[in-house]
């Protein structure tokens, strides 16, 4: 089957890798969309996550949503036909490939960890895999693991209501921690960024208070003495989390959002203004606690997963989707397969 691999530091190539193989407890899900992700896989492609050696060649894909298409003779939980958001990336042994998540390919695997634990085996829970309606498309399926990324971040970080935060990014990411900076109750949210086009996506579907373009306005005149109680760095710069923290109040918040390259040690404590403080979110925590709560958002109509993605690209041009990522031609891709 066809899957899409990094093959080295820079390289994106369609592999052929053996179908999965499926037990008694496990069902086969024919994957149909997998997004984009423009900060991890990006990093991944380019030997840049921040606290890892990247094991090349390697598998990507953490966005995946699929649908069952065969159960194992002991599966309980699931029936063909459901759809899975981020089944299981395993791969047979042997394969020539490592996986990180691995679901930009054609088939993969959920196990039933409910029934495992009915009994008697010892299981892990359902790890990132859950359950969307029918209702959702696979393509806007493909968008619904980031969006629950960054609902969970801005809970994480602390957003109160008639909290003030300033972002700083003006891409997809950015635009969800907007969005749900307001569905928290934020009373203000601002946004700096430096693409008219996607700052304008953000103030009129993120529904941000106020964009900043930096390298057209200056930002103190912007801004003026406005303190924030929550900056995101939405990027992942140092230079971002020095510039973000003095413009807090006392007792404010950097949230790190964006993933930071893993060469990049410029930042000092001695940066930091007195009492403020940093928390790094370079990798999600929780963030499927959020996920009923998210499906009932697009299902009301309260989230628009087509907001958050430009373009939807077969899966044979992973390469070229990637480099419309980096040259900012493509907001966010949905890759179908």
């Amino acid at each position: 089957m066809k899957a899409v691999a990094a093959t080295s530091p820079g390289k994106v190539e369609i592999v052929d890798i053996p179908m999965p193989r499926v037990a008694e407890y496990e069902c086969l899900v024919r994957n149909r969309a997998c997004g984009l992700c423009n900060g991890t896989d990006l990093k991944i492609i380019d030997d840049e996550v921040q606290d890892r050696r990247v094991p090349f060649p390697v598998l990507l894909g953490h966005e995946g949503v699929g649908e069952v298409v065969e159960v194992g003779a002991k599966v309980r939980t699931y029936k063909v036909g459901d759809r899975v958001l981020n089944p299981g990336g395993r791969i047979e042994p042997g394969t020539p490939f490592t996986s990180m998540w691995a679901n930009m390919k054609e088939y993969s695997v959920v196990q039933d960890h409910v029934a495992m634990q009915e009994m008697g085996m010892r299981g892990r829970g359902p790890g990132a895999t859950r359950l969307i309606p029918r209702e959702i498309s696979f393509e806007d399926g493909g968008v619904i693991l980031v969006l629950k990324e960054c609902w969970s971040a801005v809970r994480n970080f602390g957003c109160r209501p008639g909290a003030e935060a300033l972002i700083y990014g003006d891409g997809p990411a950015a635009q969800a921690l907007a969005r749900f900076l307001k569905l928290e109750g934020a009373a203000f949210v601002a946004c700096v960024g430096h693409r008219p086009d996607r700052l304008k996506r953000i103030l009129e579907r993120g529904q941000a208070d106020m964009v900043v373009n930096a390298h057209t306005e200056s930002l103190d005149d912007c801004l003026k003495d406005r303190r924030f109680d929550l900056a995101i760095d939405a990027v992942g710069s140092p230079a971002v989390i020095r510039e973000s923290a003095r413009r807090l109040k006392p007792g404010g918040k950097v949230g790190v959002f964006g993933v930071i390259h893993k060469k990049d040690c410029s930042l000092s404590l001695l940066d930091l203004p007195n009492h403020v403080s940093v928390h790094m979110l370079n990798w999600p925590y929780q963030e499927h606690s959020t996920h009923d709560e998210l499906v009932r958002a697009i299902l009301d109509g309260r989230i628009d997963p087509k907001d958050y993605y430009s373009h939807v690209m077969p899966l044979d041009d992973a390469a070229r989707a990637v480099e419309m990522v980096r040259s900012r031609e493509a907001y966010k891709v949905v890759l179908k397969i």
